[in-house]
């Protein structure tokens, strides 16, 4: 039977809000439908988003699109991929993405819904971890390209949250996320906060 919850996060870093509509079918797999309303770099962004993964957590489909870029006269930025979850992709018009061979999660840097992609598919034990390939797409352009990183699952708490470290190995970067029991980030520390569901 088809099931819709909802995530909503806040940013620290500067002002804004996101909330995404998940659609999950057992059987199938997890749909996501995404909005963001935030500021980057002092200007108003806004995104909107929509990828499905199946029931073990590949994803096949991705769309995100930011309809007012920067300046006048600019398209809209837009972004289509197809995969098959066992690491190739293709663009909107079906020509294969090599760049991209060997990738099964994608990345996207406006929001902390991507961290549940790894954190569900990996299933890592406490004090286990893994190294990834992830179709990484920036902001505010919505480019995309390969990207290595690392995931670490730390201790758990007596609330049934894990901790785990996310590591992106090309620039060093490093944080600490909680999630809860099913892999939705509670805080990502100076960056996001979960405020639905509160706990």
């Amino acid at each position: 039977m088809e099931s819709y919850t909802h995530r909503v996060w806040m940013s620290e870093d500067e002002p804004g809000i996101e909330d995404v509509l998940i659609t999950h079918e057992p059987a199938k797999g997890t749909g996501f439908s995404g909005a963001i309303v935030r500021l980057w770099e002092g200007q108003p962004l806004r995104m909107q988003y929509s990828l499905f993964c199946d029931a073990q957590w590949h994803v096949h489909n991705l769309f995100a699109v930011i309809p007012i870029p920067r300046g006048a006269g600019v398209l809209p930025y837009r972004v289509t991929l197809k995969a098959d979850g066992a690491g190739n992709w293709w663009d909107d018009k079906g020509h294969a993405l090599d760049a991209l061979q060997g990738c099964i999660d994608v990345d996207i840097m406006l929001t902390p819904l991507t961290n549940t992609l790894p954190i569900r598919r990996l299933q890592l034990a406490p004090g286990e971890s893994r190294e990834i390939s992830v179709v990484y797409i920036a902001a505010p352009d919505l480019g995309i390209r390969p990207f290595r990183q690392r995931y670490t699952r730390l201790d758990d708490d007596a609330d049934g949250h894990s901790r785990y470290r996310y590591e992106s190995l090309g620039s060093g970067f490093t944080a600490e996320l909680l999630v809860d029991d099913e892999g939705f980030v509670i805080d990502y520390p100076g960056i996001w906060r979960r405020i639905w569901p509160t706990s």
